[in-house]
């Protein structure tokens, strides 16, 4: 299925732990960075490098909500030592630990085991990287919950399906999956509202891409 917006959304700082194709289904999305600008419309599709923080702008086509997705591609060049986004190993590597398990109890100690060192050490490594534990954990909960809600794999009730999403990505509620997604990507968290039902409408009427 895909994500669904009637309104421009305008999305920040989202990163993701393996590469991300981004499909447009209907409307028109705009995917930058610091350095470089993709347009994408209706039936395009642009992968995004692993583990790059990119910005990404969605606007509805004449009378039609957009329609997209987000699909996590892997490759072999992501377990190369220089596939490692802006040369980040450890935090890259953490990133898709958290992406896979963003239920878990994500600490200093926990992450230690991981790595077979000291807390101190671990966070050492982090920090050496530019990112801090808590702060890539949020990030990629809220990564996670956009792959989840791009996959639709709701039961129609949108209120049942927030909780479901916000719940399955690691959040302890949902005022705290809402502050995410506004401190975050800076969005507001009625993207993630769109019931079952409205997606597969939408996606009818969808240009074949």
């Amino acid at each position: 299925m895909a994500l669904v917006s009637d309104h421009p959304l305008y999305l920040l700082g989202l990163r993701f732990p393996l590469r991300l194709r981004v499909t447009v289904r209907q409307g028109y999305v705009t995917l930058h960075n610091e350095i470089t600008t993709k347009k994408l419309a209706s039936g395009d599709s642009f992968v995004v490098p692993a583990f790059l923080r990119f910005a990404c702008d969605v606007m509805p086509g004449r009378g039609k909500p957009a329609v997209f997705t987000l699909a996590l591609e892997a490759d072999e060049t992501d377990e190369a030592p220089d596939g490692h986004g802006g040369g980040k190993r450890w935090s890259q590597a953490l990133a898709q630990h958290i992406f896979d398990t963003p239920q878990g109890k994500w600490t200093a100690a926990r992450l230690a085991a991981l790595w077979q060192v000291t807390p101190h050490k671990a966070r050492a490594r982090l920090f050496a990287e530019g990112e801090a534990l808590l702060s890539l954990v949020r990030e990629q909960r809220l990564a996670h919950a956009l792959h989840t809600a791009a996959q639709g794999h709701g039961d129609g009730d949108a209120a049942r399906d927030l909780a479901q999403v916000a719940a399955g990505s690691g959040f302890a509620s949902i005022p705290a999956f809402c502050d995410a997604c506004v401190d975050v990507a800076g969005i507001r968290p009625s993207l993630f509202l769109r019931g079952q039902g409205a997606v597969s409408r939408a996606v009818s009427t969808a240009a074949p891409g």
